[in-house]
């Protein structure tokens, strides 16, 4: 899909024309963002995707999969009920597919000799604490049908229903767009959130809405999950963003301090 010129989009959003597609958000949100990575969007799909592979075909953990995806290396992937296999079992509980594990309560923690050796991740005080954790993210419902990710450009509209945009930045980035959602809302604390979780919870579950618990207005700001330091960048961060929030920010960008002051936003054209 083309993403129209930057100046047609700006026309557009200023006169408030028409709703934008997802390939304008996508492309809107990485030029005035100035970012590297690929704006991914997140689906659900009742058909499994023309052209898509499996997550477990790619990689074993899911979000080191979508961060392949957003570099291109992948342009679209599915998770189902039906399309799990390859991917690990904490990963599909944590989308709805299967339900956690009694032993990753102490494997997420101190560990325990019961459970896979005794090895642990000691991301938790205790087991205890993890079971607590859990139940303040909710219920985590299974996708409908297929979950989907694809680069913002190459989704096409009507394959599915679009839950969220993914977005990975660096921190001048990331402090950027987050001042552009600053810039078109009054809730100065709770429309952003750094939950705990896995990273492919701070990737697809709490973006895409699939935890009950998890605020409904809030972007979610990630990974806090160290155990994906090996395969993701140390200078990116992940942010999440509904649909509806994610067009918000797009129609602000004439308007706000990306155009209006770029030499804040990236002193010396960074």
């Amino acid at each position: 899909m083309i993403i129209p010129p930057a100046d047609v989009i700006r026309r557009n959003m200023s006169s408030g024309e028409g709703t934008m597609d997802i390939a304008e958000i996508g492309g809107t949100l990485k030029r005035a963002g100035h970012l590297r990575l690929e704006p991914l969007c997140i689906y659900e799909s009742k058909e499994r995707p023309e052209g898509g592979r499996p997550f477990g075909d790619v990689d074993r953990c899911i979000a080191k999969a979508v961060l392949m995806c957003a570099k291109g290396e992948e342009p679209l992937l599915y998770i189902s009920a039906d399309a799990r296999a390859g991917v690990c079992p904490g990963g599909q509980s944590w989308l709805g597919l299967t339900e956690m594990a009694e032993g990753l309560k102490y494997f997420i923690s101190t560990g325990s000799p019961a459970f896979r050796g005794g090895e642990a991740e000691h991301l938790k005080r205790d087991p205890e604490l993890v079971t607590r954790s859990k139940a303040f993210v909710g219920r985590v419902r299974p996708p409908q049908a297929h979950l989907c990710v694809a680069q913002c450009a190459r989704y096409r509209q009507g394959t599915g229903q679009p839950r969220a945009i993914l977005l990975f930045a660096e921190a001048e980035q990331l402090r950027n767009l987050l001042a552009l959602h600053h810039f078109g809302t009054p809730d100065a604390f709770t429309s952003t959130s750094a939950p705990w979780g896995p990273s492919c919870a701070s990737f697809l579950t709490y973006p895409a809405g699939l935890a009950s618990n998890c605020p409904d207005q809030a972007l979610i700001i990630g990974p806090v999950d160290p155990t994906g330091n090996r395969w993701l960048p140390p200078d990116l961060m992940s942010l999440g963003i509904k649909v509806r929030d994610a067009e918000r920010m797009a129609r602000d960008v004439p308007a706000s301090f990306l155009t209006k002051r770029p030499q804040v936003a990236f002193p010396d054209g960074r």
